[in-house]
């Protein structure tokens, strides 16, 4: 039995292609390895096994004290909605979380936003500084008979590439690729699409009309988005 690597980045309609190739890997597959706070692994648990409602859950990531639970919640719910339909059709899939604590993770985004403003309001990128933080995340596992969700591939794993188009450049920034030039696009990135866009959806969408090359795939994406109710109409 193999181990899988499913590669999509935090974004909602990657999240929805993740949930489909779950679906497809669900009767040879024995669970899925999320990147989520391991402090949130057992109301995943519960609300994927119809324990609880998708308000519950809600109601716990909110009360967790995850930094981001907002955009969290509006990535994540496809992938989660999607597990629990497969539950209820019968593909018991183990659900675990591989991610750092929500302490931890609150941590890591405090000196990441010291790191992101010290670059913006003075022009200064520490390169030490920024491998420490980036290198700070646990590593993504991998166990056979198990897919493991990550927004970079991993060696040792058979990939599934649930994404097929450029990741944005908060996921391309890693503590092995990191350079002056790949720090400043992260920050731009943030204060000229995220900052400016009412979802990290349409952030990406706008900066992928941006790229050379990826204009037109960038406007037929957006329509699917729209179609899908994933941006307004």
């Amino acid at each position: 039995m193999r181990a899988w690597v499913l590669v999509a980045p935090r974004l909602r309609m990657a999240r929805l292609l993740a949930g489909e190739a779950v679906a497809e890997l669900a009767e040879a597959a024995r669970g899925v390895l999320l990147p989520y706070p391991r402090d949130l692994e057992r109301y995943i648990k519960r609300y994927v096994s119809g324990a609880i409602r998708w308000v519950e859950l809600l109601r716990a990531v909110e009360g967790s004290g995850l930094p981001y639970a907002g955009s969290w919640e509006w990535v994540e719910e496809p992938l989660l909605r999607r597990l629990r339909s497969l539950w209820e059709r019968g593909f018991r899939l183990a659900v675990r979380c591989y991610g750092p604590s929500v302490g931890e993770e609150a941590e890591r985004v405090a000196e990441l936003l010291r790191q992101i403003l010290r670059v913006r309001l003075r022009g200064e990128v520490d390169l030490e500084e920024w491998k420490r933080v980036l290198s700070g995340g646990r590593p993504v596992p991998l166990e056979e008979g198990f897919v493991t969700l990550s927004s970079k591939p991993v060696k040792g794993a058979a990939v599934v590439e649930a994404w097929r188009y450029p990741p944005p450049p908060t996921e391309a920034l890693s503590a092995n690729s990191v350079s002056p030039e790949a720090v400043k696009r992260y920050v731009n990135y943030i204060f000229d699409f995220i900052i400016p866009s009412g979802s990290l959806d349409e952030a990406y969408l706008r900066w992928l009309e941006s790229q050379p090359g990826w204009r037109g795939a960038a406007r037929r994406l957006r329509i699917l988005a729209k179609k899908l109710g994933i941006l307004k109409a």
